[in-house]
């Protein structure tokens, strides 16, 4: 295992992620927050970006990804 990131890296990459998630928003597209919470694990260093990853296209995989929305607003 890696050595522990330092209060700063760790602060960087924080923004980092959030300033990911605010470009997605800014395209119009939400992250679920159980993504962002997965980034943010990653971010501080409690997993692997790989096992990140690996998690977010297990998701997509298997269809958890998008939260049920009606068809139409009618």
């Amino acid at each position: 295992m890696s050595p522990m990131a330092s209060e700063e890296q760790i602060s960087r990459n924080l923004k980092a992620v959030a300033n990911a998630v605010a470009q997605q928003a800014l395209e119009g597209l939400e992250v679920p927050s159980d993504i962002v919470e997965e980034m943010k694990r990653a971010a501080r260093g409690e997993i692997k970006i790989e096992e990140g990853i690996r998690n977010t296209v297990h998701r997509f995989t298997h269809g958890k990804v998008r939260r049920a929305r009606p068809l139409s607003s009618n």
